[in-house]
């Protein structure tokens, strides 16, 4: 099993875990977000037909990758995050498959250029990658599957040279001549299984995306001024670094972190209130109790034992109602935290704890202060 020289980058995603604290926890991508510049074109079809098109983006892509700071320049019909033109496609598998004849399974799908997973850093992981002679009309018809998407088709047997197609063209059988990792394509909180075709023609409006050897931002002037050589009334749109498009997904996990610590927060300072004012008030309308064991003759500390001892069984009762409510709620929570799991038993463990520290200080300090005082005076009191 062959691998790509680069290592899948570990974004960095403020997430929340089960008792509501933000995290600072990686994710793994499926390919290297720093130092990649993206942009888009939009070809018009009536001065850009497929042929045109693809003899463009094959120019532009040879002058990107020999301009100055720049490692390595492809094109894709939408790179992950990002909004360009792609959809999901039933596809079925011809021949022998792990799934039922004839079952179709919904697949993302991207139409990319030969080296653009050498631009992404998306590991090669079995056979190769694509080639400019896979894509003009009449070349054999080839597809790149992600490890996914080819486990879910063919289990645990070679994907190379087996045959995929589109649901209800059975004219048209793609052969798989490699195997990617899998990309986190839409969302950070699972990869997506992908079908990935050669570029031929291209589609109308197409992600450019350029690794650079230093800050991305250094070397947009000289992209710019590559596509206006080409094309002077072309625009360049839609320039962002793939670290902003990551950035911008993660915003909404990332304030869901925020608000669930902040109402967590809340809930466990209400608790603690609450139980701490319930205890203590049942310990003081018990201060009479206190003074009379002690006239008694009861020991001091004897006595102080009994009442936190007492009070801190409902404590108890109180606090694992509460764990056996949290956790029959724990999968309607699910959907508000992300990757994490949410029966963590340290999360449980500590808000437990916290809690029967709040009991056992509303159970000692106002039985110290009752026993403190004269049990004559108590004894005296209305």
């Amino acid at each position: 099993m062959r691998h790509s020289i680069f290592a899948n980058r570990e974004y960095r995603l403020a997430r929340s875990d089960n008792s509501g604290r933000s995290v600072d926890s990686p994710v793994s991508l499926g390919f290297q977000s720093d130092r990649l510049l993206t942009f888009q074109l939009a070809l018009p079809r009536t001065k850009y037909p497929p042929e045109k098109g693809a003899a463009f983006y094959h120019s532009l892509l040879e002058s990107l990758r020999a301009t100055p700071g720049v490692r390595a320049a492809a094109a894709s019909s939408g790179i992950p995050f990002g909004n360009g033109d792609y959809t999901t496609t039933p596809i079925a598998t011809t021949g022998q498959s792990a799934l039922p004849p004839d079952t179709a399974v919904p697949t993302d799908w991207r139409v990319v250029s030969a080296g653009f997973f050498h631009a992404m850093s998306i590991p090669l992981l079995r056979g190769r990658d694509f080639a400019d002679t896979d894509a003009p009309p009449g070349a054999p018809l080839v597809v790149i599957v992600s490890q996914t998407t080819a486990r879910r088709f063919w289990g645990d047997a070679d994907p190379l040279g087996r045959t995929l197609h589109r649901q209800g063209d059975l004219t048209r059988q793609y052969a798989v001549v490699g195997v990617v990792g899998d990309v986190r394509q839409n969302t950070l909180s699972q990869e997506s299984p992908a079908i990935y075709y050669p570029s031929f023609g291209l589609s109308a409006r197409m992600d450019v995306v350029v690794r650079t050897v230093a800050r991305p931002e250094s070397v947009l002037p000289a992209v710019r001024q590559r596509v206006h050589e080409l094309d002077p009334a072309l625009p360049v749109s839609t320039v962002r670094t793939m670290d902003e498009w990551v950035s911008n997904t993660a915003a909404q996990p990332r304030l869901n972190a925020i608000l669930l610590a902040v109402f967590a927060c809340v809930a466990l300072l209400i608790a603690a209130i609450g139980i701490y004012g319930v205890l203590s008030y049942s310990v003081n309308q018990r201060t009479r109790e206190i003074g009379l064991r002690m006239a008694l003759g009861a020991p001091r500390g004897r006595v102080l034992l009994l009442i936190v001892r007492e009070g801190m069984v409902v404590g108890a009762i109180g606090i694992g109602v509460g764990i056996a409510g949290a956790l029959a709620l724990s999968r309607a929570l699910a959907s508000l935290v992300f990757d994490v799991p949410v029966r963590d038993p340290l999360t449980y463990a500590a808000v437990a704890a916290a809690l029967t520290l709040v009991a056992l200080a509303a159970c000692v300090i106002p039985a110290r202060n009752a026993s403190r005082v004269d049990p004559m005076v108590t004894l005296r009191c209305d």
